[in-house]
């Protein structure tokens, strides 16, 4: 094909809405489109200018980095001693900022470490330094970093880590450096500038770096989807559309499509077509709306630091939220103690995982007890939580029963659905809490318990307690150690990962291949609200890996939306019983014979109820 006809494919590759990167057999970059690099920050576009050059001594450098260690260039507590921050409580992980002066031992920085799991509102310093007026701040809800020195700012969001840099020439005082969207591309990481690499020149308006005929490894790292492109190079693949991988640690709709020489692809080359998957999340999260008014100030030489934990008890709860890494944070910190614990939030976010979760860390091997209180007829509370004596009642055992209280003694009891307490069983659970001691129904002999309480609403206790429904009294009493556990649709930068982690649970408990959701599936999740929160998510995959065959789960096998809540009490074993079938073709891998077996089902019956409810198979 002539020079003419390449040049009409590269116009056409141009004017597509995604990104398109060629490599030939040997894993050379033979064309890369406009759109691709955009995304990959290949080309970037800045209103300002500088030169190529390198930190210089004298040079004041301020840096704002989401988390330590997981930014492009793994900035580390060694790096910031170049600033002359010699702090060892500076580890991986933790969200900086920083200015001081380049390879100058005695001028004092000013710094700031934290531990991301605590920040629900932005990280902030301000200074005069050395005459400049200068802001930072990350924010790790909205996943944006912010530097600005007399008044210009230089944003840059992130995905998950970033290390944003500006460097003030110390000769000068003009802005040398500023960080830009793309920089592990141009190799400008913030710890490699700090150990001495170069940087590049950005023009006004419009800079791209020249990637055709390099190696796909001089601009991209070494992640699961370089595996995938050089499998199909090796004749090991086919390839394949619309997967979620990460490159350069920012997520990508990835395809990977072998191609057969035609205009410029070479003969054994392979076409990756990206789509930016980050933008999907910022406009669903709401990200880049106006940024709220920044309430924290930092003092020179403010330096805060928070305890570490460890967030292996609380893994049930998948994210990298501010908001999640708070509750957990939390959770933790209530493991500690013995106070007691109100976990709110609404249907379906995990209260009653949380409460297993903070008992396990904190005494693990002591009894838990789980107590639903909108499961128990008013007339049976008090039966049911504190025991009762051989006789107490008609109907009552011989023997007597030990009460919900009493098998939790030396451990935890969690009542969920606190606020649906009858108000005379109020007073009693008020007495108990206060004094430790039960009372037998039909006994006037106390019994001494030694019982952690965490308990869980929906409701806003605050407004039942206006409204007469709830003690205000127990209300302060149990309100000591509050969590709040965020909606789905307040936190949707965690979705993706809650996503990936619920499939991989899914499929490990049935004993199946592990699936994959396609572009179209993938977005249709991330664009509903999910009212029912993480239970609704888990039903959805379940029932979409039940019915898909394959190891690509498409749009066409989610059931998601507005289905009609069930009302009646038909309706409600109605929905049940498709979920029991649904629940046992998945564990048996669509068999159905076994399925039928293990529900003592006729044939005709378990078909019936197939077709009744629509589960297809």
């Amino acid at each position: 094909m002539n020079k003419n006809c390449d040049y009409e494919v590269q116009r056409l590759m141009d004017s597509l809405n995604m990104g398109v990167i060629l490599l030939d057999k040997d894993g050379i970059i033979r064309m890369c489109n406009r759109r691709a690099e955009e995304i990959t920050g290949i080309s970037i576009s800045a209103g300002e200018s500088h030169p190529a050059g390198k930190i210089e001594d004298g040079d004041i450098v301020i840096i704002a980095d989401s988390k330590m260690g997981e930014d492009d260039g793994n900035l580390s507590a060694e790096d910031l001693k170049m600033l002359n921050i010699k702090d060892g409580e500076i580890r991986e992980g933790d969200v900086i900022i920083a200015m001081g002066v380049y390879k100058n031992e005695k001028v004092r920085p000013i710094y700031k470490a934290m531990r991301e799991h605590q920040l629900s509102t932005p990280m902030t310093v301000e200074a005069v330094y050395y005459g400049f007026r200068i802001f930072v701040s990350v924010d790790t809800v909205k996943h944006e970093t912010l530097i600005s020195v007399n008044d210009k700012k230089y944003r840059m969001g992130y995905f998950s880590a970033v290390g944003n840099m500006v460097v003030i020439d110390g000769a000068t005082g003009e802005i040398k450096f500023f960080q830009a969207r793309g920089y592990s591309v141009r190799n400008e990481d913030a710890g490699g500038l700090l150990r001495g690499k170069p940087y590049m020149e950005k023009e006004a308006g419009y800079s791209r770096i020249e990637v055709t005929g390099r190696n796909y490894f001089d601009v991209f790292d070494d992640s699961a989807v370089a595996s995938e492109l050089f499998a199909v190079l090796d004749g090991r693949s086919d390839g394949f559309l619309e997967r979620i991988y990460e490159i350069n640690k920012r997520p990508f709709i990835c395809s990977v499509v072998p191609c057969h020489g035609m205009g410029e692809c070479p003969e054994n080359g392979v076409y990756l077509i990206l789509e930016a998957a980050e933008n999907l999340e910022r406009l669903l999260s709401d990200r880049n709306e106006i940024i709220h008014q920044l309430e924290q100030k930092a003092s020179e030489n403010e330096v805060e630091h928070t305890g570490d934990f460890p967030e292996e008890p609380f893994e049930n709860f998948a994210g990298v939220s501010s908001q999640i890494r708070e509750v957990k944070y939390m959770a933790y910190k209530a493991s500690r103690s013995k106070f007691n614990v109100i976990i709110t939030g609404e249907s379906g976010t995990g209260k009653s995982m949380l409460a297993r979760d903070i008992h396990n860390a904190g005494t693990p091997g002591a009894p838990f007890i789980e107590v639903n209180c909108n499961a128990i007829a008013p007339s049976l509370f008090e039966s049911e939580l504190f025991g009762y004596v051989g006789g107490a009642f008609t109907g009552a055992r011989a023997e007597g029963k030990i009460g919900f209280f009493e098998a939790a003694d030396k451990g935890t009891i969690f009542l969920d659905e606190i606020g649906d307490i009858p108000m005379d069983i109020q007073v009693k659970l008020l007495h108990v809490l206060q004094d430790k001691i039960i009372y037998r129904v039909g006994s006037s002999k106390p019994v001494k318990i030694d019982v952690r309480v965490i308990a869980a609403t929906n409701r806003n206790l605050e407004e039942e307690v206006a409204a007469g429904r709830f003690r205000q009294d127990l209300f302060y009493r149990i309100n000591v150690f509050p969590i709040e556990i965020p909606p789905i649709r307040d936190r949707k930068s965690d979705l993706y990962i809650l996503i990936t982690k619920l499939m991989k649970r899914i499929c490990e408990t049935y004993g199946m291949e592990m699936k994959q959701f396609s572009g179209g599936a993938l977005r249709k999740l991330l664009s509903y609200d999910w009212p029912g929160n993480v239970r609704e998510l888990e039903n959805v995959i379940e029932r979409a890996v039940t019915i898909c065959d394959s190891n690509i789960i498409y749009i066409e096998h989610l059931r998601i939306g507005r289905q009609k809540e069930p009302v009646t009490m038909k309706e409600h074993l109605a929905m049940e019983e498709a979920r029991v079938l649904e629940t046992a073709l998945l564990k048996y891998q669509g068999d159905k014979h076994k399925a039928m077996e293990e529900l003592d089902m006729s044939k005709s019956v378990f078909y019936d109820k197939l077709k009744k409810y629509g589960i297809k198979y």
